[in-house]
């Protein structure tokens, strides 16, 4: 109590002071209409600032939930698609189309660490095993194919993609369905190699490579790229094809990991004819 006392003494004049300038502001701006209307848009406007401020500020936040439902509905979609189906029976279709089976499902994720510049670039996804990922599955985004998963931990999963020295993804030239496999030399992250293609294939610049399908990683017709270049050698008897990739390695955040639901019966069927995946 004795310094509350001590401090009002000391600041008297400054406290009378702002008390009477309070006061007379007050009765200013109450008299005039003018100086009332200014004082109330000036106020307005400060509170207005403050609230869009907040409300940018909940936006922001709420974004990642809204890129989850998102990520969701977008996987839904995809396994509605015509290649995410095995048919059952020919050309022959019903209005309920039970000629049709399921065969791929697609699990949303996000990438958390990843390397596009090294000789073996991999990506790490914030899904695992308790999402029902699995070694072997392939993994895609929105602009096309991302790689192969090879290794899993409950939460989290490792993805080799297409970047690495090891990566031989089966793919095929879109207008006439010739197949090959995809490499990469390691020297630019936006191109990859096509290997052994025959000289006599018609080939042009521009012309797209997407994924055979047939093996368990990927469906058919996922986007791979487009051939930018024919590498030709005199006196061999094959051409090379240099590929850009259609995905931008170095800003991929959102994928899917591919589930192919007749996985395990196909490599059983297959094993001893095709050896190990």
């Amino acid at each position: 109590m004795r310094n509350l006392i001590q401090f009002l003494k000391k600041f008297r004049t400054f406290l009378v002071f702002f008390v009477l300038q309070v006061f007379v502001l007050t009765l200013f701006f109450n008299s005039k209409d003018y100086h009332r209307s200014k004082m109330t848009n000036t106020s307005s406007s400060i509170i207005g600032w403050f609230v869009e401020k907040k409300h940018n500020i909940d936006k922001h936040f709420s974004l990642s939930e809204a890129n989850e439902r998102l990520m969701d509905h977008n996987a839904a979609l995809l396994s509605q698609q015509p290649n995410s189906f095995y048919v059952l029976q020919g050309d022959t279709y019903y209005v309920n189309d039970t000629l049709k089976k399921e065969q791929f499902k697609y699990i949303p994720a996000t990438v958390i660490n990843s390397s596009s510049t090294r000789r073996d670039n991999y990506f790490t996804l914030n899904k695992g095993a308790a999402q029902g990922i699995e070694i072997g599955m392939g993994v895609i985004a929105d602009d096309g194919v991302i790689g192969i998963v090879t290794d899993v931990s409950n939460h989290y999963a490792i993805v080799m993609t297409i970047l690495t020295e090891k990566s031989n993804i089966n793919v095929k030239l879109l207008k006439n369905n010739e197949y090959w496999f995809l490499t990469w030399d390691g020297k630019d992250n936006a191109y990859a190699q096509i290997d052994a293609v025959k000289r006599d294939i018609s080939i042009e610049i521009g012309d797209h490579v997407v994924t055979r399908g047939g093996g368990t990683q990927f469906p058919e017709g996922i986007a791979v790229g487009t051939i930018a270049e024919v590498l030709s050698k005199d006196g061999e008897q094959t051409i090379g094809l240099n590929i850009k990739l259609d995905v931008n390695y170095n800003a991929v955040y959102h994928v899917y990991v591919v589930k192919n639901l007749m996985r395990n019966e196909q490599l059983e069927l297959e094993q001893g004819y095709f050896g190990d995946e």
